[in-house]
């Protein structure tokens, strides 16, 4: 049987905001529910890997905001359907 496949990046917010008010475990399951509605099955997580200039971008928001927000690391996540 052939199946198609999807990549979807789900990215959780850093720093105060993200450790005071961020849920990864909804965003995660939102995700799942938002593809599985749409037929797709979930096959596997990879997690994301950052590298120099996303660190660097990461200190500089994190400056900027005073702590309060920056971008996190994230899980991409594969889903397939039957064609």
């Amino acid at each position: 049987m052939n199946r198609i496949n999807k990549v979807t990046r789900v990215n959780f917010a850093g720093g105060l905001i993200g450790l005071i008010a961020g849920s990864s475990k909804g965003k995660i399951q939102k995700a799942i529910m938002d593809e599985n509605a749409e037929g797709w099955n979930f096959v596997e997580y990879i997690p994301d890997q950052p590298n120099l200039i996303i660190y660097v971008l990461r200190l500089l928001l994190l400056m900027l905001t005073l702590g309060l927000w920056t971008l996190s690391t994230g899980y991409l996540f594969v889903f397939e359907k039957p064609r």
